[in-house]
């Protein structure tokens, strides 16, 4: 009898925090994708930052339903598959203190030295991209080591 597969926040937060990339799937006039670097909290949140004036920017303004993959690009056809596939909702951060704390978190995961990405340089116009935040509604976590089960029969943490 097979028990019931069971996927976790923790499982999850394990693979996110060993990646830096995400692939983010957008919608508006058409579909499109963009590679962001993002960073985390521990409630599964992905904070990005954009610019506005992109295309997924603009999608994102009109439309805030996103997927994303977050993947190991160095994985080899014949590896054990890892990767993490999400649907959710997108929001630029707003208020002085939840930009501060996703810049920091964004910054200190990334290891990002770059004192022009700030607050105060986004408020006057010198630095162009903006914080957003991606909160997951499905995720779906591909790991053969650990779910042992056909593709497309993974489990799926619903937030």
């Amino acid at each position: 009898m097979n028990k019931k597969l069971t996927l976790t926040k923790a499982d999850v937060l394990k693979f996110i925090s060993t990646k830096k990339l995400m692939i983010l799937a957008t919608y508006g006039d058409h579909p499109w994708i963009a590679s962001v670097y993002y960073s985390y909290d521990r409630d599964l949140n992905l904070y990005f930052i954009s610019m506005p004036s992109t295309i997924h920017g603009r999608h994102m303004e009109k439309n805030k339903k996103v997927a994303a993959a977050i993947v190991d690009s160095h994985q080899k056809p014949s590896d054990v598959k890892r990767g993490l596939q999400i649907y959710g909702t997108v929001e630029r951060v707003s208020g002085i203190n939840k930009i501060n704390y996703a810049i920091r978190l964004w910054k200190d995961f990334l290891n990002v030295q770059r004192p022009d990405i700030s607050f105060e340089n986004m408020k006057k116009g010198l630095y162009k991209g903006r914080m957003y935040k991606l909160t997951p509604k499905k995720i779906k976590l591909f790991d053969q080591e650990k779910f042992k089960v056909p593709d497309g029969e993974e489990p799926i943490l619903e937030l």
